[in-house]
């Protein structure tokens, strides 16, 4: 067994699992009843107790998140067995940048937030080529896979101060980038609510803005979006779609996503903006919501779980083997 369920069962955190509890008996000559019942008291509740145990405890899937049973119980299990990989490979179960801040909600707070964010990450105003190997880098656990019924949603693994994000696999890389950014705000939003004074917890529709908000100041910031303008010399009544796409390449982001954060800087004008704005959606109608201009990002989906089974297998676990064959069996892809 690893170090770490050891000693949860020494410090009566956990209960055994059933073919540990087994080993014991075994290797200590006794039977289980034994081990169970030294006094013979409460078997009940104990018995009670070891039919209910699971070796993590998976938090919730967040409010608003609608979802079959049988993808909840999908993502219960890949959340089990990331955690389960992490203590395999001996690796940190905390992300490297803290989830729980106090800040302001507003468009301003959240502008700060951003920065401060960015900061964190270490990468500043500098315009980042693939934002998911940078939440990778950090301990974020970010798993590509299926999903039917949403596009993205997140929750908070408080007992570790990390975050599970889960993207669907199937849309482009684009969106896939945005809601990186967007469910941690998401997570931030959420875990404000812990700081005493804070105010009351925002409906759907303002935690919506706000986290859309906060993921277009994270990706776009201010002082990169108006110095990759300036160099271009464009005003803000000349944009048209050759333009936005040449510059919104540069971000990662979507078309849709390049326009109106143009337009929030103050860098075009409406008018310009709505009549690309229709030219935008129309091309999405037609194609499916393809990007105009083709996609330019290849990211390298579930690349901090694929690596941690890589050394998981390698090191002949068998736990390991059970989930990678759940892993496949769900369609999460680790190969790089």
């Amino acid at each position: 067994m690893r170090q770490g369920p050891v000693c949860n069962i020494e410090l009566g955190k956990n209960l055994p699992s059933t073919p540990v509890l087994l080993r014991l008996a075994e290797v200590l000559g006794v039977t289980a009843d034994a081990i169970l019942r030294p006094d013979a008291e409460a078997p009940l509740q104990v018995r009670e107790a070891l039919a209910e145990y699971a070796p993590y405890e998976v938090p919730p899937i967040r409010d608003g998140v609608s979802l079959p049973d049988a993808g909840i119980a999908a993502i219960n299990a890949i959340a089990r067995d990331y955690l389960a990989l992490e203590d395999i490979c001996c690796v940190p179960r905390q992300a490297r940048v803290p989830l729980q801040v106090p800040f302001e909600i507003s468009f301003a707070g959240l502008s700060r937030l951003a920065t401060q964010f960015r900061a964190l990450f270490g990468v500043n105003d500098a315009v980042v080529f693939d934002p998911l190997e940078l939440f990778e880098n950090h301990g974020l656990r970010v798993i590509f896979m299926p999903l039917e019924t949403v596009q993205r949603f997140s929750f908070y693994d408080a007992a570790n101060a990390n975050v599970f994000i889960f993207i669907c696999a199937d849309i482009n890389p684009e969106r896939q980038i945005f809601g990186l950014a967007y469910e941690l705000g998401r997570t931030l939003l959420h875990t404000r609510s812990a700081f005493p004074g804070t105010e009351p917890q925002l409906d759907e529709a303002e935690s919506d803005k706000a986290a859309r908000h906060f993921a277009a100041c994270f990706l776009m910031p201010e002082q990169a979006v108006r110095v990759s303008v300036a160099q271009t010399g464009v005003l803000p009544d000349e944009w048209d779609m050759e333009m936005l796409l040449r510059l919104k390449h540069r971000f990662g982001v979507s078309a849709e996503a390049f326009n109106y954060r143009l337009l929030e800087l103050g860098l075009i004008t409406a008018a310009r903006q709505d009549k690309l704005r229709a030219a935008i959606k129309r091309h999405y109608a037609l194609h499916d919501f393809a990007e105009p201009g083709d996609s330019r990002r290849i990211l390298s989906p579930n690349g901090r779980l694929g690596d941690l089974l890589h050394i998981a297998l390698r090191r002949g676990d068998t736990e390991a083997r059970t989930i990678a064959a759940r892993l496949k069996r769900l369609k999460v892809n680790c190969k790089r």
